[in-house]
């Protein structure tokens, strides 16, 4: 970039430049990294959908859900190109059509938990707390390394005043998984929220 000299790199560098200036909060750098890989590599996926994560970002909408559209006729099982389309409607509100695009995913998904950790964020927004639930509790079938997913089932719990039933589903949780601190940690939370004093001590002492 300071030399204007035109450098190849192969897709892949590419990417991995624009992803770091995008995570930089460089997005003039990331545009012009990105023009520059795409005109080395016009047809690759991945720089395509950043250029429509950019789009997204720029709340250009149709120009991201057009490059999108054309994607999916290439690429039809590529989880990302749902993922942002997902995000487009989340951003406009349309929060039932997101979900409907993640599930659609669910077949082919490489990581089904991360997902259902997005489906569970829209339900959030809709404010569907029995919903977001059940969905954050698939999550964490699928990775139960997902402690974002656990905390948010008990903040549902918590926020539906099933404190029982978050108790409940805390021990079935640490039948399996004996040596996570988080889950006896709110496992005392819940307990001490009940009265149960005697019990909270004993889940925090663990």
């Amino acid at each position: 970039l300071k030399t204007n000299n035109i450098l190849f790199f192969d897709a892949d560098e590419f990417v991995e430049i624009v992803e770091h200036y995008i995570d930089m909060g460089k997005l003039a750098l990331a545009k012009k990294a990105l023009e520059l890989g795409l005109n080395q590599h016009p047809n690759y996926s991945d720089l395509n959908l950043l250029k429509a994560e950019i789009y997204i970002f720029e709340d250009k909408h149709a120009q991201a859900e057009s490059l999108l559209l054309h994607l999916q006729k290439v690429d039809p099982q590529n989880e990302e190109i749902y993922v942002l389309q997902a995000n487009i409607y989340s951003k406009q509100d349309k929060h039932f059509e997101a979900i409907k695009t993640l599930e659609f995913t669910l077949s082919f998904a490489v990581e089904p938990s991360e997902i259902y950790n997005l489906i569970g964020i829209e339900y959030l927004f809709m404010e569907d707390f029995e919903k977001a639930k059940e969905t954050y509790m698939k999550c964490l079938d699928h990775n139960q390394q997902d402690f974002t997913a656990l905390y948010n089932i008990i903040y549902c719990f918590d926020f539906l005043d099933q404190q029982k039933e978050g108790i409940a589903y805390l021990n079935q949780f640490l039948d399996k998984n004996p040596y996570c601190e988080i889950a006896w940690h709110q496992l005392g939370k819940l307990y001490f929220d009940i009265g149960e004093d005697k019990r909270a001590l004993q889940a925090f002492d663990f």
